[in-house]
């Protein structure tokens, strides 16, 4: 950790007529900025990343704060006025706008690395027609299968519900685990069921008046659905972690592990010849398997900062190709950024789907109540993966996203 040297006096000059990602400060004086980031997988990269950035600008030190399920963490600090300099943020979510509105956020609408990101995703940070954020990339969930596994059995990729099924079925009958899942672990359990929200329910319908969701046919038929699927899964799943899931498809000790690009290192790490896949999460028929996704890794300035030419420069510098090919690359996410192409062979099919316009964004980016209520979303889902009890979770859903919706409401 570096010293904190706190100067009498500190100018920052204008990086115009810099290089792209460099910054002019006064020698004997050091800007600390900190970083703060909920993503465990991408802290080693960012280190690196953060280390090659102050090499290029003597004077500079961003210090990368990661802090797991640190969305919530955020909120608070935020409400208390504990603001980081540069954090990750996702576009359209309630908090994100609520953030923009309120002034706590940096407008970068009119930057020049602005142009360099995909417009289509780059327009979600639009919040009355200024930019707050920068996408720098984009995540995907679905299926990672043991091509091993698959193989040995003659088992091709299943496209439906019913092959998917019936695939599991096979791989159970001959010895193997068919699905690993990580229901120990509040912050991921949702994961799964997150693929049968979008896939029901369109952005329309949570611009709804009220809900309904207990003995809502659509509901109930989705929530048989993710019960159907626990007894492929493996015996400890009720206790396995998001680590401790990943480390298992890892060591081939099961077949399929539903889960987004973000675990890639982590899998990766554990047993770097593993051969596997990605197909997207199956659907009742093929032409509804869009692949779920959104901003991954999206950061906005805080219009606070003392050092807002050298937040700039770094999100510049990040938002350069060489950097943003590094940080995809590193986690098979996909790049936001123009003339970016992902290399990571695993995640083929995702991006070619997503790129043909074959995706959906996270439905909890359209809820009233944002972080607090994906938080509850996943306690609600975490508590119906252990109790199976499918009329208390939709009755505890209703009210709570009617509850949010209320609050909502009454907001000035």
């Amino acid at each position: 950790m570096k010293k904190l040297m706190l100067p009498l006096i500190i100018i920052f000059l204008s990086a115009c007529g810099l290089p792209d990602g460099e910054v002019n400060t006064p020698s004997n004086d050091q800007a600390v900025l900190e970083f703060y980031t909920p993503k465990v997988e991408t802290e080693p990269l960012f280190d690196e990343l953060i280390q090659e950035f102050e090499a290029d600008n003597p004077g500079v030190d961003i210090r990368q704060v990661v802090v797991p399920g640190g969305m919530t963490v955020l909120k608070t600090r935020m409400a208390r006025g504990d603001v980081p300099d540069l954090f990750v943020t996702y576009p359209i979510e309630q908090d994100y706008v609520i953030r923009a509105e309120k002034g706590y956020l940096m407008d970068v609408t009119n930057e020049s690395f602005v142009s360099r990101v995909e417009p289509s995703i780059q327009e979600r940070y639009l919040v009355d027609d200024r930019m707050y954020g920068i996408a720098l990339t984009q995540n995907a969930v679905g299926v990672l299968y043991n091509k091993g596994h698959f193989e040995k059995l003659g088992l091709s990729v299943p496209k439906t519900w019913d092959e998917w099924l019936e695939t599991m079925e096979t791989l159970k009958a001959s010895g193997h685990t068919p699905l690993i899942m990580p229901n120990g672990d509040v912050e991921q359990s949702g994961i799964f069921t997150m693929n049968f929200v979008a896939n029901e329910f369109s952005e329309d319908y949570w611009q709804a008046d009220s809900y309904e969701i207990e003995g809502n046919e659509e509901w109930q038929a989705l929530s048989e659905k993710i019960l159907s699927v626990l007894p492929y899964a493996q015996e400890t799943a009720s206790e396995d972690s998001y680590t401790q899931a990943g480390g298992r498809f890892a060591r081939e000790e099961g077949s399929m592990y539903v889960m987004g690009t973000w675990a890639l290192p982590l899998i990766e790490s554990i047993n770097p010849s593993l051969d596997y896949g990605i197909f997207p999460f199956p659907a009742d028929e093929l032409e509804e398997n869009p692949v779920l996704g959104g901003v991954d890794i999206g950061i906005a300035i805080s219009s606070s900062t003392a050092h807002p030419e050298v937040a700039k420069a770094f999100l510049s510098f990040l938002t350069e190709e060489e950097q943003a090919s590094r940080i995809s690359n590193f986690e098979g996410s996909i790049s936001t950024i123009q003339g970016v192409e992902l290399s990571h062979p695993a995640t083929t099919e995702l991006q070619e789907q997503i790129q043909a316009g074959q995706a959906v964004n996270w439905p909890n980016h359209y809820w009233d109540g944002g972080t607090a209520a994906e938080t509850d979303y996943r306690a609600q889902t975490f508590q119906f993966l252990a109790d199976q009890d499918i009329e208390g979770y939709l009755a505890d859903l209703e009210e709570m996203f009617e509850q949010y919706q209320r609050e909502a409401g009454e907001r000035p």
